[in-house]
């Protein structure tokens, strides 16, 4: 659990890090207000989530369709690979689990912010 918290903690730091830089240095997005920064930092963090859950790290290239392909996959013993690609597939969803927790706290941010203007 206290793994977690440290992860919220470092994600949401190095989002506000990068959200701010980006403010100050360019002034391109006119963010004004607390809500604006933390609407920013949530989709920054759950922005990188959806694109590690669409486009995983190691994922491999896919099927392919070409016929000589397929022939010489259906030869290939892939009880192996298999196994190492589900591994990763769970520490992957792992992953964006905790990165979709991580966004939580600006989105409360946001959300509190906004009622309370």
């Amino acid at each position: 659990m206290l793994g977690l918290v440290r992860f919220v903690l470092v994600v949401n730091v190095i989002a506000a890090v990068i959200v701010v830089g980006l403010e100050m240095s360019t002034g391109f997005f006119g963010l004004k207000f607390v809500s604006d920064y933390a609407f920013f930092i949530v989709m920054l963090i759950w922005g990188t989530t959806a694109l590690f859950f669409m486009y995983p790290p190691l994922g491999g290239m896919g099927q392919s369709d070409d016929k000589v392909d397929r022939i010489t996959d259906s030869m290939v013993d892939r009880s192996v690979a298999d196994e190492i690609d589900d591994e990763r597939f769970s520490e992957n969803t792992a992953f964006c689990i905790k990165l979709l927790i991580a966004g939580v706290p600006a989105f409360l941010v946001c959300v509190l912010a906004s009622i309370a203007t």
